[in-house]
């Protein structure tokens, strides 16, 4: 027998000494170590291992991938001192004859979900320095599935064996139990134990696990769509930076990890830049139905690494490790960028030739067919529903959206383990350690703050601050997801929440905080991401249910009630419906008349304009739908009603000519001088148009043009505003 020495990572470079003698070296933590000391090592006595590691060089981004590259810091976790370098995965010994198995390959296809053509090649080198014949054997279980191989393979050489239905009819079976994403189906999986033999002997053995499934992808509309097993699924999910920040999630604690995804009804999670390097966060996602967007380690510079080609050579061994997860659905070659040339041919033709194109190659995380990077702060939950929640880049629309988030602060339990109690209250700069400050600009502290207090009022201490945290976490991040399923198949086909999990403790982009302490950013997308659930749009009040499911669910009874403050019922606002709900689907099954409660409180009131081509401004609040107001032709027109007293005000309502606004603005002021914008749109459709805001005190109400739809002006037949005291008596 031989004995190896076997590294599986190494950040960023390593000489490997066994007592005394070098025995090879590795470059990125893609790269396996496999060394024979056989000659080295003493039996009987002490070994030394030794290995000198080489620390990435800086500037990390791009120029020293692969690497970890946020441990040089980001907007979510400080600088690590070394930068992560050193052995990173498991270092581990074999005994075993002159024949080893290296990356067995199993790929699955289904003409039907009735039965699975399976396609698998082995690779096995030799170490002997002479040609040896050698016979490879495969045992698939459920099933107990056999197959067996001669090889034939010459001097410290290579070779590979292929098994296909062809040659092995039992490698095409029937009734498979395939591997369905979660909410979708089970996860189900199988093992092949492969075994290969030296006169009759064997030489090594490996198990892998796999999953029976099949991916199949489209970009209709500019859309990108995933299907697996015949079935469009939506994608509901959240990035994931680092497992930890210093590399110390192992094992078990990745279930845990992804467990949570599992019960907040997600069913993907983006390895942010490849950061997450180690098998068991592949084997949680396969266990758990948790879909893999899995980027490589490049972050939106127009800078190539240093070295190209180490960078090619790690990707290709990226994709042979972790091919057979079934859990992998996108490859994607740069984080918010296009990968310089010649990468991303490389990138392209490396998933072709080792992947077999099986899964799909996304070059840019942000574009082309998806809608953006982006926002990362806290927005009002109308926003989310408003036609375009667009981000940064990409497609406008909902779509596809790979980031999008909010911070979120802590509870108060988790809150006191890491802030010193001198720095409780108020907020300093320890806070901006912790990232809650300029050091998490994209997540806005002060927005967030804002929004805690105009909703529930102006906290008193810390603990009063956690815990109204907890209710805006909620709140937005149910928006968020709901925003996205409400317009499913219309445009939105995912959303990944940035970020779904905790490298580092603070109070930014998380679901779940460093101790694993939920919070409310977790219960409001769990509530939100249920297979079948019931929400409100409280942009155009249409209560939808909606099933991202394969089940068709019959006779659903949806129920409205509305509460006051108090905790009285609006009773005439209760409501009933019965529905059905078809697989992967949003069903409208009532909309809530609150427009036709409201007052118009611009009925009748004076209105002013920046011009008028054809009627008076004052014709928009006279009631009538035969009278207008045109501006000139240009785009930066503007018209606005003077309320003659300050109102609560939450919604407005234009009636548009032909001539109509593409993108628009409405503002609010109460001195006609500032204004403040409450809604915007760059796809405005003209018609009846009714937008929703939230409530808002003000005098004055301005429609600001930005872009016209057609070579006229504008032109309004009724500008109504909403708000001020209902006519339902009972809704306060």
């Amino acid at each position: 027998e031989k004995i190896f020495l076997n590294f599986k990572g190494i950040n960023r470079k390593a000489d490997i000494y066994v007592n005394g003698s070098k025995v090879g070296s590795l470059d990125g933590f893609m790269q396996p170590g496999h060394f024979d000391v056989t000659g080295l090592v003493n039996k009987t006595g002490a070994n030394v291992l030794a290995v000198l590691t080489y620390c990435p060089k800086t500037p990390l981004v791009n120029y020293a991938s692969p690497t970890y590259i946020s441990a040089a810091s980001w907007d979510w976790m400080p600088y690590v001192p070394g930068l992560n370098s050193g052995i990173t995965d498991k270092v581990w010994l074999t005994n075993n004859g002159n024949l080893t198995i290296k990356d067995p390959w199993i790929r699955t296809d289904l003409p039907t979900n009735g039965r699975a053509d399976l396609t698998i090649a082995v690779d096995v080198e030799n170490s002997a320095p002479a040609f040896v014949q050698g016979e490879v054997k495969g045992v698939i279980q459920p099933g107990n599935v056999e197959f067996t191989q001669k090889v034939f393979i010459g001097a410290n050489s290579k070779g590979t064996v292929k098994f296909d239905k062809r040659k092995f009819a039992q490698l095409a079976i029937n009734n498979p139990k395939l591997w369905w994403p979660n909410g979708y189906g089970d996860p189900n999986l199988y093992t092949c134990t492969f075994t290969v033999s030296l006169n009759g002997q064997v030489s090594d053995a490996k198990t892998v696990k796999f999953g029976i499934k099949k991916y199949t992808y489209d970009t209709d509309g500019g859309v990108l769509h995933i299907w697996i097993n015949g079935t469009r699924v939506f994608l509901k999910g959240g990035n994931w930076g680092m497992s930890e920040y210093m590399l110390r999630c192992r094992g078990d604690e990745y279930f845990t990890k992804v467990k949570y995804h599992k019960e907040m009804n997600f069913n993907m999670i983006r390895n942010w830049i490849g950061s997450t390097t180690d098998d068991e966060f592949y084997e949680a996602c396969d266990q758990y139905g948790i879909m893999i967007w899995d980027d490589f380690w490049l972050n939106s510079i127009a800078n190539l690494p240093n070295d190209i080609y180490t960078f090619n050579m790690n990707a290709v061994e990226k994709i042979k490790r972790f091919r057979n997860h079934p859990a992998i659905a996108i490859w994607c070659g740069d984080n918010e960028g296009f990968p310089e040339p010649p990468l991303n041919g490389w990138l392209k033709e490396n998933i072709n030739t080792y992947d077999g194109n099986d899964r799909y190659y996304q070059a840019n995380s942000k574009m082309p067919d998806l809608t953006g990077s982006g926002p990362w702060t806290n927005t009002d939950i109308t926003w989310y529903f408003a036609k375009s929640p667009n981000g940064f880049g990409g497609n406008p629309g909902w779509g596809l959206r790979s980031e999008i988030g909010t911070a979120v602060f802590t509870n108060f339990e988790s809150f006191k383990k890491f802030m010193p109690k001198e720095n409780w209250w108020p907020r300093d700069e320890m806070w901006n350690k912790h990232f809650f400050g300029t050091s998490a600009g994209n997540a806005s502290p002060d927005r967030y703050d804002a929004a805690i207090t105009k909703s529930y009022g102006a906290p008193t201490g810390i603990e009063d601050y956690c815990r109204k945290a907890q209710l805006l976490n909620l709140e937005t991040n149910r928006a968020m997801y709901e925003g996205w399923l409400d317009n499913m198949w219309e445009d939105a086909s995912g959303i990944l929440t940035w970020m779904s999990q905790s490298a580092y403790p603070s109070f930014v982009w998380q679901t779940y905080d460093y101790y694993y302490d939920l919070n409310g950013a977790y219960w409001g997308a769990k509530k939100a991401c249920e297979p079948l659930h019931i929400q409100w749009n409280p942009v155009n009040n249409s209560i939808k249910v909606i099933n991202t499911t394969r089940n068709t669910y019959q006779g659903l009874t949806a129920e409205l009630a509305i509460y006051n403050k108090d905790g009285s019922i609006a009773g005439e606002y209760s409501k009933t419906g019965i529905t059905d709900a078809a697989p992967s689907s949003a069903t409208t099954v009532f909309e809530i008349p609150f427009a036709q409660n409201s007052a118009n409180l611009a009925l009748g009131k004076k209105a002013y304009a920046s011009t008028s081509d054809q009627g008076s401004a004052l014709l928009v609040t006279d009631g009538r739908g035969d009278t207008r107001w045109a501006s000139l032709q240009n785009d930066r027109e503007w018209i606005y009603i003077d309320l003659e007293k300050e109102e609560t005000i939450n919604g407005v309502g234009i009636t548009w000519e032909e001539a109509y606004a593409r993108g628009f603005r409405i503002e609010v002021s109460n001195d006609a001088k500032t204004w403040d914008e409450v809604y915007s749109t760059g796809e405005g459709s003209g018609g009846v148009q009714k937008i929703s805001f939230d409530e808002v005190k003000a005098r004055y109400v301005r429609m600001a043009g930005v872009l016209r739809a057609s070579g006229w002006g504008y032109s309004i037949w009724e500008f109504e505003v909403y708000g001020g005291a209902t006519k339902a008596g009972s809704l306060t």
